[in-house]
């Protein structure tokens, strides 16, 4: 493909050039390069005529800065090296297999279907006696395992705490106490909630609405970190409800942590298998 002339370089101006500029760029240029002039020539003198015509224009100036775009963006696109392109796009992702699953792969490992080993699935199977098919007195010493369900917080298998887990179940609780604490000020206190003085009619409900929030917060966090991230949810509604907090909210908060705890020891002990 034939070379873009820039007109620009011709004259020595830039694109940003006045035609003030242009013209008195051509009328230097013209003086040097006219053929009766001593180093002139027809062939350059012609194209600083060009040059000058095609800028003098606007629409002919229009059209030539577009030239000039479309062929800085083809030198560009010739002068990419497609093949190494691929080669680093392909190290990249050996580099990411190699390096393991991504934080959001682990958490919809985390979080979503288990797949059980066959083996570990024969080994929990009821022994039978052989006869009839029916079960032995040893059943019962396997307990089969399910696929633990949103509200059967007894069977999750959450990770053992690491600073990541505790970090994130520290601040999303101590958020979550901050929030509904500044509630609990503004409905036991309206005179400071200003244009929000309605949010009052929810004072005699905030001791729920803190339980509800140390229950909430509890749980995600036993999901995530087990019982060390519930420890990190009864400090932040420490941190937030003690000396000088919203009344209430240490208490409430607590009774909510305690509520899962709960729940998770009873379901435990049901699930116990009978000796």
């Amino acid at each position: 493909m034939a070379r873009q002339i820039n007109y620009y370089e011709v004259l020595g101006v830039s694109r940003e050039a006045s035609q003030a500029d242009i013209r008195n760029a051509y009328r230097s240029l013209a003086k040097q390069r006219h053929p009766d002039h001593p180093g002139g020539s027809a062939e350059d003198f012609s194209l600083l005529q060009e040059a000058h015509a095609t800028l003098s224009d606007p629409n002919r100036r229009r059209h030539h800065n577009e030239a000039l775009d479309l062929a800085f963006a083809a030198d560009q696109l010739a002068d990419l090296d497609f093949d190494s392109l691929g080669d680093e796009l392909s190290a990249k992702r050996r580099e990411r297999e190699s390096s393991g699953p991504s934080f959001g792969e682990r958490l919809r490992g985390r979080f979503g279907k288990k797949e059980e080993d066959p083996f570990e699935q024969l080994r929990r199977e009821p022994r039978s006696s052989g006869r009839g098919g029916r079960e032995s007195g040893r059943r019962g010493r396997y307990r089969e395992e399910r696929e633990a369900r949103w509200y059967e917080p007894h069977d999750f298998d959450p990770e053992p705490i690491g600073w990541k887990t505790g970090a994130i179940s520290f601040v999303a609780a101590f958020a979550a106490f901050i929030v509904v604490g500044q509630i609990g000020l503004w409905a036991t206190n309206p005179a400071s909630a200003g244009s929000l003085a309605g949010i009052s009619v929810l004072a005699s409900f905030m001791p729920i609405l803190y339980t509800i929030v140390g229950l909430v917060a509890s749980y995600f966090a036993y999901r995530a970190a087990g019982y060390g991230a519930v420890g990190l949810v009864f400090v932040a509604a420490l941190v937030v409800g003690g000396q000088g907090g919203p009344p209430g909210l240490l208490q409430a908060g607590t009774l909510g942590i305690v509520l899962l705890l709960v729940v998770i020891w009873l379901g435990k002990r049901r699930n116990r298998p009978g000796r």
